[in-house]
């Protein structure tokens, strides 16, 4: 019985310290913390592409964007992107809300994060997995 105890005790300190370590030390990517006042987003800081949708085509449920990044920033990784948005991707507006992907429109402000390649930091082409919709830069 004195073994079972100490193992029991064993186990539970275990426990704690594995459930204090798994604290992260950063929010996670997409916290609202990295709002800055200059505009309001629910964006991360670091995206693929930040910028102005130019082109929107519609096609079987999937939407294709080109996305332009007028001013170069470190906060982007490309200045210009080819996205193809699915049924499936997540789209957020400003205060936060779900919203359709029938209400992407041309020239909305956009902050992307994608799977897929680009070249270089010039332009990038992928697939959406997030996107915020964002008050004007």
């Amino acid at each position: 019985m004195k073994h079972v105890r100490q193992g029991m005790v064993s186990v539970a300190v275990l426990a704690l310290l594995w459930l204090t370590g798994c604290k992260a030390s950063t929010p996670p990517a997409d916290s609202s913390d990295t709002e800055t006042t200059a505009y309001r987003s629910s964006a991360p800081q670091r995206v693929d592409i930040r910028g102005t949708i130019v082109t929107s085509r519609y096609d079987q449920g999937q939407v294709m964007l080109e996305v332009e990044n007028y001013t170069p920033s470190p906060e982007s990784r490309y200045n210009r992107a080819y996205v193809l948005v699915l049924p499936t991707a997540q789209i957020v507006d400003p205060e936060g809300r779900t919203i359709s992907l029938s209400e992407l429109r041309q020239g909305q402000n956009v902050a992307i994060l994608m799977r897929g390649n680009g070249q270089g930091n010039f332009v990038g082409m992928g697939i959406a997995r997030k996107i915020w919709l964002e008050e004007a830069f």
